[in-house]
Formats: C-alpha cells, structure tokens, sequence
C-alpha cells in the first residue's frame, strides 16, 4: 500500500507506530499541525466517524478497496485522520 503521506509508508511495526504517534503528538503540541478535535471524546469520535467514512478515501485516493485487517500504518492513518476530520 502507498499512503500519500509518506510517513505512513514507514510504519512497519509497533514500535514503528509508537514513534510515529509520539511525533504527530509533538507536531500537535507545537502547532505544526492544526488539532480540529481537541478534546479526547472529539478525537476519539473523529476516529470513529473516519474509520467508518474511510471507504470513500480508499476509494478516490488509494484507489484500492479497504483491507479487512489493518496494519500498523493504517491505524496510524486513523490517528492522523482523527487530528484534523470534522
């Protein structure tokens, strides 16, 4: 899978994850990046609300179906979804 985010692309593993949530975090806390849902009930929903609605972004930007299981770099992509999704 190629996700336009190229970040993404090196999510492997867990510890991969971990450091890439460690980072989007600290991008957050610098204002490097825009945090739409700043509460944790907002976050959490927005990670909801994507994970459902992600067919469509698979459909028109991965053009592939969604994967049954997910992979690491995809749960980070909901995380990264989560930040900004209204």
């Amino acid at each position: 899978m190629n996700w336009p985010d190229a970040k993404l692309n090196e999510i492997g593993s867990r510890d991969d994850l971990a450091a890439y949530l460690q980072d989007l975090a600290k991008a957050v806390s610098d204002g490097r990046i825009t945090l739409e849902n700043p509460s944790t009930a907002d976050f959490v929903d927005a990670s909801a609300r994507w994970t459902k609605a992600m067919d469509g972004f698979f459909k028109n930007v991965m053009k592939e179906p969604v994967p049954d299981s997910p992979s690491w770099a995809m749960i980070a992509a909901i995380f990264r979804a989560a930040v900004s999704y209204e």
